[in-house]
């Protein structure tokens, strides 16, 4: 077939291909709350449908919990295999009453279309295969397609983790394609460079055997809110850096060359403070905030939970208090050994009249670093800018797919990431959204850069 304007197919499709990604939407794939599995099921049957009728020939891998869609679409013979990753689940919505519109009926407001996964990672996931169907009814997809789309990344990718050795035969390939990430602004397209690792866990103190009258106990019964703040807050330093002995020992430093270009795209303190309301003032301070996120462990508390939270007062010594913590990780950090040491931590510091205990724990994966000079990085910078106008960034982002390093170690793969994500997406909060202007990037690229494999 003759060749063909990816822009001006784009805009004589631009109506369907926004239609469809609204469909896509609509499933409450929620992985995280059971009540939501016939939805996550749905969501997977309804891909590959949809992936059988662009091209591919699609199936459900079943795994022990929810399932893997897989997708594959021959090339020519000598070209290269691509194995593209992306995900079908999504956040929790809560809280609901901060949403404008139904976070699972998709609506269009500013050029944006507003939803619980519009970006993260439908709106990314949906611009790709999109390009890709372009391709394949233009004769012009070359290289072996296959892809492989979860039902648990923002769970701990539970299921497809303890399926990837059997699966290893189907999965090889020569590349690595993943979408679930960002850019540094609107017109500047950027390679992720790192992602860092995750470890979680739920920890709980209990003391009195129930609630109890604060008058007739307090100054006497030990607290299980106020121990758990202490016990939290024992895990970071006065000057930020974390308190848990070992946690820095494998740490690998990133060379000057990294620091600088990690550096050069970085927003200045204000542009921090407008985007997240307080100034990025926690963590390590001899550190750059962008080294920080990029190239230095965390630990956060994602919640607090204990005693009474309702109208009014209600003077009681809670029985017990929970806390969430998750552990993001740099390259050389194993998630096993950091997770136990994260818990040895605690339970030493575990407040006496109290009993420690640690009620969920899990390992997302461990943080890696891509190569600079890497060939296939060089071709997708160069991919970028003839199609953007504009050299790219490069970005070691701080949040975690935790089944990538996986991925390329099974399938033999090197990985290569560039998303076109932006803070205004707000993705975990309420209000997600996705730009057109965005997903259309994110179809360009991919057209462009599958059309040189």
């Amino acid at each position: 077939m003759t060749d063909f304007d990816p822009k001006d197919f784009f805009a004589k499709n631009e109506q369907r291909f926004i239609d469809e990604w609204k469909e896509f939407l609509t499933f409450p794939s929620i992985s995280a709350d059971p009540a939501h599995e016939q939805d996550c099921l749905n969501c997977a049957s309804w891909l590959v449908k949809h992936l059988d009728k662009i091209g591919f020939s699609s199936r459900l891998l079943e795994t022990s919990s929810k399932p893997v869609v897989f997708a594959e679409h021959k090339g020519k013979p000598g070209k290269p295999v691509v194995l593209f990753y992306g995900h079908y689940d999504v956040q929790p919505v809560d809280p609901l009453n901060e949403w404008q519109s139904p976070p699972f009926q998709p609506a269009f407001r500013n050029g944006r279309i507003y939803a619980r996964g519009a970006e993260d990672n439908k709106g990314q996931l949906f611009a790709a295969l999109k390009a890709m169907e372009t391709l394949i009814s233009h004769n012009k997809l070359n290289c072996t397609v296959k892809i492989a789309i979860e039902g648990e990344e923002e769970y701990g990718s539970r299921g497809i983790s303890k399926s990837l050795e059997k699966w290893k035969d189907i999965l090889k390939a020569d590349i690595l394609m993943a979408c679930d990430t960002s850019m540094s602004k609107i017109d500047t397209p950027t390679i992720i460079m790192g992602l860092r690792g995750i470890v979680s866990l739920e920890v709980q103190l209990t003391g009195p055997i129930h609630d109890i009258h604060s008058g007739m106990y307090g100054g006497i019964a030990p607290n299980p809110a106020a121990e758990m703040a202490k016990l939290i807050a024992s895990l970071h330093n006065p000057d930020g850096s974390i308190a848990v002995a070992g946690m820095y020992d494998s740490v690998t430093e990133p060379s000057p060359r990294e620091k600088a270009l990690a550096n050069s795209c970085s927003p200045d303190i204000n542009s921090y403070t407008q985007k997240i309301g307080v100034p990025p003032v926690a963590g390590e301070k001899r550190f750059t905030p962008p080294e920080r996120v990029g190239f230095r462990p965390s630990i956060d508390i994602n919640g607090i939970h204990s005693g009474y939270g309702g109208p009014g007062g209600k003077t009681i010594i809670p029985s017990r208090a929970i806390a969430k913590i998750t552990s993001r990780l740099v390259p050389g950090q194993d998630p096993a050994l950091c997770l136990e040491t994260i818990i040895r931590h605690l339970e030493k510091y575990t407040p006496a009249g109290l009993n420690f205990s640690v009620t969920e724990k899990s390992i997302g994966g461990p943080g890696f670093r891509l190569n600079l000079d890497s060939p296939l990085v060089k071709k997708a910078g160069k991919v970028l800018k003839n199609t953007f106008g504009k050299e790219p960034m490069f970005m070691w982002e701080g949040a975690s797919i935790p089944i990538v390093a996986e991925l390329a170690r099974i399938s033999g793969a090197e990985p290569l990431l560039i998303g076109f994500g932006l803070d205004d997406d707000k993705i975990h909060a309420p209000n997600e959204s996705f730009s057109i202007e965005q997903f259309r990037m994110g179809y360009l690229y991919s057209v462009s850069m599958l059309s040189e494999l």
